[in-house]
């Protein structure tokens, strides 16, 4: 990091504050839900969904288990809380971009895979760029992601009902770390059970829904594909950002998370198919 910052021009860390947020969850969760809405096989964008969800709780479990701290804020060119290993972009991105490599049939095998290989090398060199983690939480974030990849495609065989089972899993083990074994600040203990309450609600909704409704038949049109996505989102800030019982924040993330996989069916009883 020193040396980024001795040798990088002054605009190259505000460039990659952009560049970071391909490895946003926010941004999974658009592109997941476009290619789950609108595709034919929804049952392997199902299990990119599930991976998604499954990769983004485990690190919430991981990082409360090793409470490893970020590097000091003087190197913080964005804002960044909370634990710093393993990183959450490098293995959230990792997980994603790897697996709709994967997924995604068009163009060759290899080209796809390399795509995904330099946006999540891209990823990891922002968090080192912007100070927000040490080299060391990149790499792990980069394994352990890989590690989760085979164990949900070797595992699993690519289903999707076992892998957003596992999300619960992962989900719910971040929030007993965080109860047995609080953050020595009181602002990190509130923020980190506020996560895992967000994710235990988020995995809890989509199994839900997936037992429920399956992969749902016909594909949802663009603009009600838009009209999802922005009342989701809506509903999604204001599960993340309101000071909510944590009850209440349970039940927005279920739902949100819960009609990400039932939209198509939501839609399609209405009669608003593509």
């Amino acid at each position: 990091m020193e040396f980024f910052h001795q040798v990088l021009p002054h605009w190259i860390p505000q460039v990659f504050a952009y560049v970071t947020q391909l490895g946003n969850a926010g941004l999974f969760f658009v592109l997941g839900a476009l290619l789950y809405w609108t595709s034919d096989d929804r049952e392997k964008y199902g299990f990119l969904l599930a991976a998604t969800l499954g990769a983004l709780s485990l690190t919430l479990a991981l990082k409360g288990f090793f409470a490893l701290a970020r590097p000091p804020e003087t190197y913080h060119v964005v804002n960044a809380s909370g634990y710093g290993f393993p990183s959450g972009h490098a293995l959230g991105s990792t997980v994603f971009w790897v697996l709709l490599a994967l997924t995604f049939d068009r163009g060759s095998r290899a080209t796809r895979l390399a795509v995904a290989g330099v946006i999540v090398a891209l990823i990891c060199l922002t968090r080192l760029v912007l100070g927000v983690h040490f080299t060391v939480d990149v790499i792990a974030g980069v394994g352990i992601g890989l590690v989760y990849l085979a164990v949900l495609i070797g595992g699993f065989k690519r289903r999707p009902r076992p892998a957003f089972a596992l999300a619960v899993l992962w989900a719910f083990a971040a929030l007993c770390i965080v109860v047995l074994m609080p953050p020595v600040t009181a602002a990190l203990a509130e923020t980190d059970l506020v996560d895992a309450v967000t994710a235990l609600g988020g995995t809890v909704g989509a199994l839900i829904a997936w037992e429920s409704v399956g992969p749902p038949d016909g594909t949802v049109s663009r603009s009600t594909a838009v009209v999802g996505l922005f009342s989701l989102g809506v509903l999604s800030y204001i599960g993340l950002q309101a000071s909510l019982p944590l009850a209440a924040i349970f039940a927005i993330n279920a739902v949100v998370q819960g009609v990400i996989v039932a939209y198509p069916k939501i839609v399609g009883r209405r009669g608003i198919r593509a």
